[in-house]
């Protein structure tokens, strides 16, 4: 079987790995590739029996990329706005919710932004005790076993009081650290190369994994709820957008390794979801 030359962080670690196995698999379905794989990362002691290999005496947590926060250029507080939150029937909002892929060419309100980022993925309270912590911060959006592992960065092209650019979300102290300043949108055209639409966005949101966070508790079964985790912080984002009058699209057709190269991950760190987000055109 004649290499295949991809591009990406886990690649190139484990390049042979993985072209071995495509060997193996090489006269198998796809379907018995899901099989194979959905069966090698349902790490339960039920099936490995080995019980011991689950029991935890310490867990150390880390909430959030410091080393990003602490070089980041400059930091946005959020400001979130109560005044803009109203009684809105939720069926009206999950009713009128569906993928947008033309924005117009406004300019989104700071605060707007700023609630639809926090009650995403901000701070819904603060606990006392878990993981041996005095305050634990406890997110809005699902996250499993309250490991906090997701990542958010934001791509702005056109919010007010933002400059362009990419941003890291510190979800602790509810603001935007700036990464890199600047036009993006030749970048966004790169990463989601099937779907021209996403340049006219007003901002992209990408959702990284930090495996490192969360496999030496749930070990490889970490690696399926990151995507469940995921898919309901996107659905927050979304019916938060359409709430605030925003439209948004999930995207599929987006090159993983250039979120890698952008965002400078490590191969432990999980490009999930890319989406876009802005004002629907008018209609003509």
């Amino acid at each position: 079987m004649q290499d295949v030359k991809m591009e990406g962080t886990r690649i190139n670690e484990v390049r042979d790995q993985i072209q071995a196995v495509r060997e193996v698999l090489l006269n198998s379905t796809d379907f018995d590739h899901l099989k194979v794989i959905h069966e090698i990362i349902d790490d339960t002691p039920y099936k490995t029996r080995n019980f011991m290999k689950y029991m935890h005496d310490e867990y150390y947590i880390e909430h959030q990329r410091k080393d990003i926060i602490e070089k980041s250029l400059r930091k946005y507080p959020l400001k979130v706005n109560h005044s803009k939150i109203q009684n809105k029937d939720i069926f009206t909002i999950i009713a009128n919710r569906h993928s947008l892929r033309d924005y117009a060419n406004n300019e989104v309100d700071f605060e707007v932004f700023s609630n639809i980022i926090h009650y995403s993925f901000g701070v819904k309270y603060w606990g006392m005790g878990a993981y041996n912590q005095k305050r634990f911060p406890f997110k809005y959006t699902n996250s499993q076993g309250g490991l906090n592992y997701l990542d958010l960065y934001i791509i702005v092209n056109k919010v007010e009081k933002l400059e362009k650019g990419l941003y890291y979300y510190d979800f602790i102290r509810d603001e935007l650290c700036l990464i890199d300043q600047g036009n993006m949108r030749p970048l966004i055209n790169e990463i989601n190369y099937q779907n021209e639409f996403t340049v006219y966005s007003n901002f992209v949101c990408l959702i990284v994994a930090d495996m490192e966070r969360v496999v030496p508790k749930y070990y490889k079964r970490a690696y399926r709820f990151a995507h469940i985790d995921t898919g309901i912080l996107a659905a927050y984002l979304q019916l938060l957008a359409e709430y605030h009058g925003l439209g948004s699209c999930c995207l599929a057709g987006y090159l993983e390794h250039k979120i890698e190269d952008l965002l400078g991950l490590n191969s432990n760190q999980y490009p999930i979801l890319c989406m876009s987000f802005g004002y629907p055109p008018e209609e003509i």
